[in-house]
Order: structure tokens, then sequence, then C-alpha cells
């Protein structure tokens, strides 16, 4: 758990940042239950740390995945784990199908899947609903395995995979209580139709079904209900139903909802910017005729009509190598500005097979990007569609695709997936942020296409639907089946974010009332607090976040001088206030790349950290500092700097070096050149002092750490105690360093706790019998924190 002011963010130990998240439910209570009004970090301890929910997430709820060649540990999001509790009790306590029944609508990108095996284990720990027969239906043989290998994966029991119509009939027949995968095709009889029998009439069993819109109303659901009449439904879908589904559906009620908006505010997934492309293009157009001609002005008017009367107008144009040309050197510019700058890639749908390939080709003569074609195979194929319809060879690219960019093992410069229809449901591409979208989607088909791009990555802030089409002509229509509440959020324009960008703006200009951007050295100042620091770093990236999702379109423009100049700010305050953090980090590389140039012209090399205090040319670069208080500034940062990053090695010592600091400070308050001259002879005296004072113990430098901490735990003075006493405290120090040394060449020593409980009896016995035993407890404590550092 990571935790700021009132806010609380939770993850795993594999969790990447971008993976850490608020949980912002208490449930099974609610925000304001009893009277308390929850909230922040509230929520959390509520939620997740309630003791009967946490053992639940450590029993039910933990799962081990491997993901790109690492072990990933995930734990639910809090609508993953409120969801599933809800369906138990549907189910527990319905008293009808229907009743029992329901629909988990949980939007594209926050982990439909998982939710699904969450509940499978949740259904057989349940003492009532242990013994049910649970059978798994989706409509991809892809999810299909995905599903029944997690599955066996997590349950210790055998989950059996339907591989054939009959094979599924007897399975479902059986009245065992056990876990059953199948494709919902498999309802399809032999002789093509759907009049299946009744197979199994008991109430113990629960149906889970994945993207039930698009398989469950028709005459294969019919079918289901025939062979399992009294089973429970339970349905999971990643796009919300359309009205007419919301009472008629066959699966009941909704029992959960995580919608598009709330997915986009909790940062489960990112929000998809919509943009229309060349107008004089699109295909959605008032005028074909005027479009097929303009793109076939070479052809007689015979040919043109042969075309038509072959293809149909739109096809005609939608295949069109002239259109296919001009609109893939759209693509390539836009690619090579907006997306390829931070490192993602790109997803192009087609109108057909045929225009994938010509997309492919055309790609290839404008030395675009690598780029592959995907898409499903015929045996009536035409010889130059085979090689792009190899399911092993897909497999294989897919696998590239999703490798980052770069030319280096484990890496891949495979920029482009060009598909027709593969790939546009359940493919779960976090590097894939644009998706060029040339064909008309409607409804569930649309929702689910460009939420391929809507998967969360390290500085991936957006992502986008780049439309030749013409979706936008009917776009509203397109989408008004669904309730407006269900898909708010869905799609915005990149116009909607021109406000974001000016508050943004306005807010990080904040830091620097009264003074001009151009005065440097006067907003750095601004910033020699801590807190002002890290709070103007912080609005700082917000600004240059938005300008990396506008960029590199003209609306950026009016900002682009502010931003360079805030750039050459937070890196001034980097140098002078010697922070370790980039100035830059985690705001895309298009902004990065822009303030490193700019702050490379004016002579500050970005790539470069402050000197080290120690380092041997300090001294020459702290001369060139102007004026006596920079000067001043730079040496106490720095040495503030290094007393922060040595201090475990002896805690005691560095502690006292820091009042020193302070000491100092006060004593040359506002006479900055006297200042400077007491500073810099700390700073020499730093390292010469801590080795001599080693050597008249006849102390290692190792040693004198353990033997500041004894001094402190007896809270004497070291220069008051008499020379029996501190021989007796040297000959302890050294009797346990070797104890130490000794312990610490067992192989993972500090992972085994046995191993550490001996150094500790060992310390204990020897403080008891040459100091005393009331210094047992605080010195123990004192040396494990420096055996950890130490060895």
């Amino acid at each position: 758990v990571a935790t700021s002011r009132d806010k609380a963010y939770v993850g795993t130990i594999s969790s990447r940042t971008e993976n850490y998240l608020e949980w912002k439910d208490p449930y099974p209570l609610a925000m304001n239950d009893q009277g308390k009004n929850y909230k922040g970090q509230e929520v959390l301890l509520a939620g997740l740390f309630n003791r009967q929910n946490f053992l639940d997430v450590l029993r039910n709820f933990t799962v081990f995945e491997a993901v790109q060649g690492r072990i990933v540990k995930k734990i639910p999001r809090y609508q993953q784990f409120r969801a599933v509790h809800k369906t138990i009790e549907r189910v527990k306590r319905g008293t009808s199908r229907q009743e029992k029944s329901g629909v988990i609508w949980h939007t594209q990108g926050s982990g439909k899947s998982l939710t699904m095996v969450f509940l499978c284990v949740k259904f057989r720990r349940d003492p009532d609903l242990r013994n049910c027969k649970i059978v798994f239906l989706t409509d991809r043989t892809q999810l299909d395995s995905q599903i029944t290998n997690t599955l066996r994966r997590t349950q210790d029991e055998t989950v059996i995979h339907a591989k054939t119509v009959n094979h599924l009939k007897e399975l479902l027949a059986k009245d065992a209580s056990d876990i059953i995968t199948a494709t919902v095709q498999k309802f399809q009889t032999e002789s093509d139709n759907f009049d299946f029998p009744v197979l199994n009439e008991s109430e113990k069993i629960i149906i889970l079904t994945d993207e039930a819109h698009r398989t469950q109303y028709g005459t294969l659901g019919a079918a289901i209900n025939t062979a399992l009449p009294n089973a429970s439904r339970v349905a999971f879908t990643g796009t919300p139903l359309i009205k007419s589904q919301k009472t008629t559906n066959a699966f009941g009620a909704y029992i959960d909802k995580y919608t598009i908006d709330q997915s986009v505010r909790d940062g489960a997934t990112v929000q998809i910017m919509y943009e229309g492309r060349e107008a004089e293009l699109k295909v959605a157009h008032e005028s074909l005729d005027k479009l097929f001609n303009d793109l076939f002005v070479d052809y007689s008017d015979e040919q043109k009509q042969q075309i038509k009367r072959k293809f149909g107008t739109q096809k005609a144009i939608l295949e069109s190598p002239n259109r296919i040309q001009r609109v893939c050197m759209d693509i390539v510019k836009h690619y090579n500005e907006h997306i390829r700058p931070n490192g993602f890639k790109a997803m192009i749908v087609t109108s057909s097979r045929r225009a994938a390939i010509r997309y492919k080709e055309q790609l290839d003569k404008l030395n675009a990007p690598p780029s592959t074609v995907i898409i499903s195979g015929d045996h009536n194929d035409e010889k130059n569609f085979k090689k792009y319809t190899n399911p092993t060879q897909h497999k294989r690219q897919i696998e590239e695709f999703l490798k980052p960019h770069g030319s280096e093992d484990g890496q891949s410069d495979l920029s482009f997936l060009i598909v027709k229809d593969m790939l546009l449901t359940g493919f779960d591409a976090p590097i894939a942020q644009v998706m060029y979208l040339d064909t008309k989607l409607t409804d569930h088909s649309l929702l689910q296409a460009i939420a391929r791009v809507n998967r969360t990555k390290k500085n991936k802030f957006k992502g986008f639907i780049i439309d030749y089409y013409g979706l936008s002509d009917y776009l509203t229509e397109a989408l008004n089946m669904f309730s407006s509440n269900d898909i708010q959020g869905a799609l915005i324009d990149l116009k909607e974010e021109i406000p974001l960008l000016e508050n943004s703006h306005r807010r990080v200009l904040q830091h620097f009332e009264g003074i001009g951007l151009s005065n440097t050295e006067s907003c750095i100042d601004m910033l020699k607090k801590d807190e002002a620091r890290q709070n103007f770093q912080n609005d700082f990236k917000v600004f240059a976040r938005q300008m990396d999702i506008v960029l590199p379109n003209e609306l950026a423009t009016p900002y682009l001088y502010d931003l360079k100049q805030l750039g050459t700010i937070s890196f001034g305050a980097r140098d002078l206030y010697h922070e370790e953090n980039l100035a830059v980090d985690g705001v895309g590389e298009k902004v990065r790349e822009l303030i490193e140039q700019h702050v490379l012209s004016i002579g500050i090399e970005p790539k470069i950290p402050p000197i080290n205090l120690l380092a041997s040319n300090y001294k020459e670069s702290l001369s060139k500092r102007e004026s006596s208080k920079s000067q001043a500034t730079d040496l106490y940062y720095a040495i503030r700097q290094h007393i922060r990053l040595n201090e475990d090695e002896d805690p005691v010592h560095f502690k006292k070096l820091s009042e020193r600091l302070e000491q100092i400070i006060q004593q040359g308050e506002e006479k900055w050149d006297e200042l400077v001259q007491l500073l810099l002879d700390f700073r020499d005296s730093l390292k010469i002092d801590y080795e001599r004072r080693a050597t008249e113990l006849g102390l290692s430098k190792k040693e004198l750490a353990f033997f500041n901490a004894i001094i402190e735990s007896m809270g004497a003075n070291v220069n008051k105690i008499d020379a029996t006493t501190k021989k007796t405290i040297i000959k302890v120090v050294k009797s346990i360093v070797e104890i130490m040394e000794e312990a610490t060449q067992v192989v993972d020593f500090h992972k085994k706790w046995d191993e550490q409980k001996r150094v500790k009896r060992k310390i204990k016995r020897i403080v008891i019998e040459k100091l005393d035993e009331s210094l047992v407890k605080p010195i123990t404590e004192k040396f494990i924190d420096l055996l950890k550092v130490k060895f």
C-alpha cells in the first residue's frame, strides 16, 4: 500500500506503478454506512483491511500468472471483489432461476476474465455451493483455452474441457460437481441445428458465460435453456446491454456494473480520444460516386461500371490502392509524430482481407515501420492471401507485437498489426495506443474494438482512435442503442482536452505568481522548500502530460514556450537542490525530448545528474555559480543529500552531521560569503573525520557504526566514558561483527529467519555478559538494522 495524504493505492509485490490503484468501495459496507462517510484511506481500510475481507482476499482472490516471461502476483480490484460477492449472494438467495441469474458488466480492460476465475474459486469454497456443477461457456477458442488453463492453475481439481458436441452432452448429463469449459458453439448439433435435448434438470448447475450478448440471445441461447432448464446463469460482458436487453435479456437484471467512465477515473483503463481524418477520403460520404470517380479517374467509363458491378461502389472505394496509399501516408505521418516517440504501437482495422493486404503493401512502399497482416483463411484463397493466414505465424507475430520497441533481445520493431476482424475482441495489448479505423463498426463491435487501445502502461496517458471511414457521421446513431450513462466517456474528441490543458497550465504558473518565467533564477529560488518543489513537480507533470496528449497538434502551440521554460526551471531546481529524480520523468518521450533539447541548447546537460558532493570536480562546478547565495544553497543541499543517502550506514554519526549542518546555517544566516566558507570547511571534514575517529579507536569504518550504536543505546557521551568501558565496548563490537561476518556466509541469510534468530541470541548473550541486560533490546534492534546494510 502506498499512501499520500488522504489517498491510498494498493498493488502487489510485482506491481508496476501503473498497476497501483485506489480501493474505492468499502463493500459490504456502504460509503455512508451507519452515519460514517468513508473516503480515501478509510475506504481501503474498511474494504480491503477489514479482517474478514483481508483473509478472503488472501484465500480466494490471489493468483499467480506468467506474463511475458515473469511471474506476476494478482489480487482483485474493488469491483471484482464486490461483483463476486454479489453474485454468490444472488445465486444463494434467489428463489427462481431468473432470480438466481444476472449480468456482470465490467468494461473492457478491467479484468473481467480474472473475475470469472475468482468467482469459480469462491463457488468451490462456499459450503452451500461447493457441490454445484460449473459450466464455463465462451464463444472464442482462444479465450476458452485461456480460461481452461487459468482454472487448472488455480483449482485443486480437474477442469474438464469439452472437445466435441457429444463430449459436452456426456459431461452435462452427469451429476458430478465438476468444472466444465466449452465454446458455446458446441450447443449446435452435428446436423447444423440447435435442437438440443434436455440433458440435466438439476438446480445445482451454474452457467458462466462470457460476452453473452454475442451469442446468447438467439438459437444457441435456446439450446442451452433446453439442455439445462434449471441452471442459474451468470453472464459477463465488457460492453453494456442495449436498451431493449435490459428488460428482456435471458439472464435477468444487472448484478454489478463497472462503467467506462468509472474505469477511466480509477486509472484502470485510459481515456480513448477520437479524431476524424481526411474528410475528402472518408467513405461515410455524401457522394460516393464523386469519391469513386476521383479515385478511379484513370479508368474508362466501361471499366468503372465493371468494377461497380463486381464490388459495389463502397467496397471498391475501400479497397482502392490509390485511396489506401493516401491513407497510409497520413497514418505514417501521424504514427511517427504522435505514437512512436513514446514507444507505443498501432492497429489498423480494414473493411476486407484484400484491403488489409493492400495496406501492408502500401506501408512497405512508404518504408513505414514494420507491419504484419493477421487475417483468417479460406480453402479457396488466392495465393497471395495464404502467407497471411497461418495460425502458427499469427501467434509468433502477436508475440513480437507485444514486445517493447527496439532491436535487442526481448524487443521488436514490429509496429503495425493490420486486421479485418481478428483481434478486435479479447486482445490484451497495453503497448497498442492507437487504432486506425477504415471500416464501419457498430454497437457492441464498435465498443469492443476501440477498447483494444484502453489498456494502461507507463507513460500511456490516452488511447487514440483515428477514423478514416467517417464514423463521426453516424457515431451518435451507432451508440444511441445504449443508455447515455452506460457509454459516458467511451470516446471523446481531442478538442475536449484543451480545457484540461488550460487548467493544468494555469495551475503550474501559480507557483511563480508575480515572477516571469524568463527570470529562471528567481523561479528556482521560489522552490527552495521541499514541499514547494514537490508540489511544483506534480503540477508540472500534469501539464507536461496534457501537452504530450495534444502535441504535435497546433492547439498546443500557445503553450510551447512556457513548457520549455518550466522544463528549464525543473532542471535548474534539480541541479541546485541536488534532487535525485529526473526532472521530466514520467511525462512521455515527445515532451521529454522537446524539453531536453531546449535545456541542452542553453548549456544544461539533461542526462548528467548533479555532481556528487565528494567528487573531485565539485568545487570547480560550484565556482560556476554566479552568486555566493547560490553557491551556499548548492553546498547546503549537496551536504544534506549526502547525509540522507548515507544515513543508514551509520545513523548515529549522520544524525549528528545533520544537526551540525543546521547549526552552520543558523550561524552564517544571510552572510553568504562566510556561509560558503563554513560549508566548504564542513564538506572537507566529512570523510577525514570519520576515518580518523575509526583509526583512533582501532576499529574499521564498518565497525565504527556498531560502536556508535552502542554509545547511543547507553545514552553516553563518548568523550566522557572511561577507558575500561571503551575497551569493553570495542571488544563487544569486534566479537559481534565477527559473528555477523560468519553468519552471513550462509546462502540467502537475509531470507532465513532461523539464521537471523541465531545471530540475535548470540548478540543477546554477549550484551548481557559484557554490558548490561537493559541494553539488549535497543542494541539488538540497531545491530540487526546495521547488519542488513553492512552485510
